[in-house]
């Protein structure tokens, strides 16, 4: 390893150094990570880049922060309107009635509901809107942020697919085969997160008594990935995948109810706050309403291209664009608003529930926007290109190395979009050079960035701040990434043992 290189991993250490070992705030360690990728940029001639350049990239960091922040302060405010109602409660109790075993309404979220709400709008957005039901449900903050970290095993198809699009895009491969690729160098994964699911809610007990149900779930939903990637395509193969587990739960759910075959968990639910006045309707319309908005807004062909082409911020010097109307934070804003009259959230209730939404936005924001900036810096100054190239001298043996380069693009930049953005050109190099196959280099690339996405900065932070959990980073760092770190190694013997 050259001194080059080692200063390139300077950012990344210092980042898990402060946020797993030290324990270090969000904010804080993004600052900290920002000034030293700075600090390397201007004292180290490998690196050093222009002034100018140097404010294009932090611009290009705050500017891919907003994309965020357009999600993560109407989904806070989303959340408060619900819990300020007793709409949570309304859930909790509801979804108690549909998928009445505890065990079986742990699966309906991770596996079901988080990817179908992935796969809609992309941009975490699985996580933060299933978090909040947990809670409902009685657990606790930690065992809510972990689940649902957890439902991001779709990740790929998340945004209909954007990310896995624009790899097949650069790379010219068919996006359809890519996506039936990628589902199957993560086939296991999902019927695993679904086990580990069941583990950290319910222990051995949860294992024994629905396992099988898990592993069924988690196989069918990787097989509908890749069958659905195929036909009809990769934009709806997350939707529909998903929509199948939440029927196959559904119906097994009803048919252990009808057979008293298992303990209800409605008699272990939180107890529903009658004094609110809301039917279970009226709990879960705003839920169907951002179903409806995001749907209709990628699949009416024509609202689709007005959308994206109106109210468009645009900063060609940044390379950035985001279209107001079409990005979910838009159909999150509306929802939020249309949640006061559906929920008859007073204007005083309203007014405190953005109050306490901007407070814990405020740090989350800092971290984020920190984070950004720093990856954008590094690549800019050559760093990301310094570790690729390392990489790139294995040869035949980067087929070990493919996985955890694509985990580190996912891992840094927070999105499985991010991380293609960025490797996808090094993956097509090493490919012509190395004679490994494209198609299956390029489908290691969008599984295991997706996957890394689960402990990335930003959607940790996101996570920790929709629910108001200071310090919580570490934590969930500590208990995630062995796991991150399985299904990365595991993408990688499904790779070798394919194209080897």
């Amino acid at each position: 390893m050259t001194a080059d290189t080692v200063l390139a991993t300077i950012p990344l250490f210092l980042a898990a150094i402060l946020l797993i070992g030290l324990q270090v705030s969000s904010s804080l360690s993004g600052l900290a990570t920002l000034v030293a990728t700075l600090m390397t940029v201007c004292f180290f001639p490998k690196f050093q880049t222009s002034f100018p350049h140097l404010l294009l990239a932090l611009g290009g960091g705050l500017a891919k922060s907003l994309t965020v922040f357009y999600v993560v302060l109407p989904s806070l405010l989303f959340y408060r309107l619900l819990q300020t109602s007793g709409a949570m409660k309304m859930l909790g109790q509801g979804l108690a009635r549909l998928v009445p075993h505890r065990n079986l309404q742990v699966l309906f979220l991770v596996m079901g509901l988080a990817p179908f709400a992935e796969s809609v709008s992309g941009f975490g957005v699985g996580t933060v809107l299933i978090i909040p039901i947990f809670i409902a449900l009685g657990y606790s903050t930690a065992q809510s942020a972990v689940l649902g970290l957890l439902g991001q095993m779709a990740v790929s198809w998340g945004g209909l697919a954007i990310g896995t699009a624009l790899a097949a895009d650069l790379t010219q491969l068919d996006p359809n085969i890519l996506g039936a690729n990628t589902a199957v160098l993560m086939a296991p994964l999902p019927l695993i997160y679904g086990l580990i699911a069941l583990f950290l809610s319910g222990g051995k007990k949860a294992l024994r008594q629905h396992g099988l149900i898990a592993i069924g779930a988690g196989s069918l939903l990787s097989v509908s990935l890749g069958g659905f990637s195929l036909w009809p395509g990769i934009e709806l193969a997350g939707i529909l995948g998903s929509l199948g587990v939440m029927l196959f739960l559904l119906l097994w759910g009803q048919r252990e109810t009808a057979s008293n075959s298992c303990l209800l968990s409605n008699q272990q639910s939180p107890s529903l706050n009658r004094q609110t006045g809301l039917s279970f309707g009226q709990a879960i319309a705003p839920y169907g309403i951002l179903t409806v908005l995001m749907l209709s807004s990628r699949l009416i062909f024509p609202l689709k291209i007005w959308l994206q082409h109106h109210f468009l911020i645009s900063i060609p010097a940044l390379t950035f664009e985001l279209p107001l109307l079409y990005h979910p934070g838009f159909f999150l804003c509306l929802t939020a608003l249309a949640s006061t009259q559906i929920l008859k959230i007073s204007q005083t209730d309203f007014s405190q529930a953005m109050s306490r939404s901007w407070q814990q936005f405020i740090p989350g924001a800092i971290a984020m926007a920190c984070f950004l900036g720093t990856s954008q810096i590094m690549q800019g100054s050559g760093m990301i290109k310094v570790l690729g190239q390392m990489a790139a001298t294995l040869g035949e043996n980067y087929q070990w190395t493919a996985p955890t380069l694509a985990a580190f693009g996912g891992w840094l930049t927070g999105s499985s979009l991010g991380s293609n953005a960025l490797l996808s050109y090094l993956q097509q190099e090493v490919s012509l050079h190395s004679g490994l196959s494209l198609e299956w280099l390029m489908g290691a690339q969008n599984a295991a960035s997706a996957h890394a996405t689960i402990i990335a900065p930003a959607r940790i932070i996101l996570v920790t701040t929709a629910v108001g959990w200071v310090k919580g980073e570490g934590w969930l760092l500590r208990q995630l990434t062995p796991i991150v770190v399985a299904a990365v190694i595991l993408t990688t013997l499904l790779l070798s043992l394919i194209v080897g």
